[in-house]
C-alpha cells in the first residue's frame, strides 16, 4: 500500500544521521518536527541505539534544538539494561560504560555495585563507551577467561555511530573485536532492530498510525519490519542511494533525503484545493 502521511498519527524517529548529525541539527527535520509539534498534528518519539548518553542528555540535545520534549518520548536501550539487571536481581555488574551512563545507571540501581570484581561479577554489559580504554577491554577478556559462563550482554549492535567527520566506531566494532580476540559473544544484544523498545508507542497507537524514521536499513528498518509499521528512510544518514540499491529486503516505504521533505506528501494537490 502507498504510505499515507494524513493517516499517520506517530513518529518513531532515529537521532544520529536523522534529526542530528553529530551535535549539528539537520535544519530542515527538526524545523518539521518543531512545526508538527506545534500544530499538534503527529506525536513523537525519540528512539536511538546510542549509549553513550543518558536519557537526560538527549532531553538537552533535543530540547536545544527547538523540540519539545518529555522523559515518556526518550526511548533508549538503557531502559532494556536496567530491566535485565531488575529481573536477574544482579548485585555486582561489569559495566563498560561512559561515566555518566554509569552514574545514570548507579542512581536507578542503587542496590548494584557496577565494578570490576573477578569473584563477585554476575554480569558483564557492554555500551556505547566514548571514554573506552584498553583496560576496560581487558577486563572484559580476563572475566570470560575466568568465568566463560558469566552473563554478558551489549546494548546494541550498531557497527558503528554517524557523525560530522563521517562513521566511528561504535558497540558493533567492540564486539567484532572481543569475538575475534577470544571468541566472546554476547548471550543478549539489546536496542534496534528488536522492537520491544517501542512497546509504549505500540500500546498507544495502531501499527497502521505510526511510522519509524532512520537512516540505517539493518537497525532502524528491520526494528519496523519486526513491528509491522512503515519505514520513512532518510539519506542524511549512513544509508546512501548506492547502498539502498544493493539492499536486498523489502523497499521502504518512503525514501527522503532528509525527514523534512516528507512535509509535501501531507500537502494537498492541485486538483484538491480547487476542490
Amino acid at each position: 500500500m502507498p504510505f499515507e502521511l494524513n493517516a499517520k498519527k506517530a513518529f518513531v524517529c532515529d537521532l544520529d544521521g536523522t534529526l542530528f548529525m553529530g551535535p549539528q541539527p539537520i535544519e530542515p527535520a527538526v524545523r518539521f518536527v518543531i512545526d508538527a509539534c506545534k500544530s499538534r498534528r503527529f506525536a513523537f518519539y525519540y528512539l536511538t541505539n546510542n549509549t553513550s548518553k543518558t536519557p537526560e542528555a538527549y532531553l538537552k540535545k533535543i530540547g536545544g534544538a527547538g523540540i519539545p520534549v518529555v522523559d515518556e518520548q526518550i526511548l533508549t536501550p538503557l531502559a532494556t539494561l536496567e530491566s535485565y539487571i531488575r529481573e536477574r536481581a544482579y548485585r555486582s555488574v561489569y559495566l563498560v560504560a561512559s561515566e555518566a551512563v554509569t552514574a545514570f545507571l548507579q542512581r536507578r540501581l542503587p542496590d548494584v555495585a557496577f565494578e570490576f570484581a573477578l569473584e563477585r561479577n554476575e554480569l558483564m554489559a557492554l555500551a556505547y563507551d566514548p571514554e573506552l580504554t584498553y583496560e576496560k577491554l581487558r577486563r572484559l577478556a580476563v572475566l570470560h577467561n575466568a568465568r566463560p559462563e558469566l552473563d554478558f550482554v551489549a546494548t546494541h549492535p550498531d557497527a558503528c555511530c554517524p557523525s560530522e567527520n563521517g562513521p566511528i566506531p561504535d558497540v558493533g566494532g567492540m564486539l567484532a573485536l572481543l569475538k575475534t580476540t577470544n571468541g566472546m559473544t554476547p548471550a543478549h544484544v539489546f536496542g534496534k532492530p528488536s522492537p520491544s523498545l517501542m512497546a509504549p508507542v505500540l500500546q498507544r497507537f495502531a501499527r497502521e498510525e505510526i511510522a519509524v524514521v532512520g537512516d540505517r536499513l539493518y537497525t532502524d528498518k528491520a526494528m519496523a519490519d519486526r513491528a509491522g509499521v512503515d519505514f520513512v528512510c532518510v539519506l542524511s544518514g549512513e544509508t546512501t542511494r548506492a547502498s539502498l540499491a544493493a539492499y536486498t529486503g523489502s523497499p521502504p516505504a518512503v525514501v527522503v533525503e532528509q525527514f523534512g521533505e516528507i512535509a509535501a506528501m501531507g500537502e494537498p494537490t492541485a486538483r484538491e484545493n480547487h476542490e
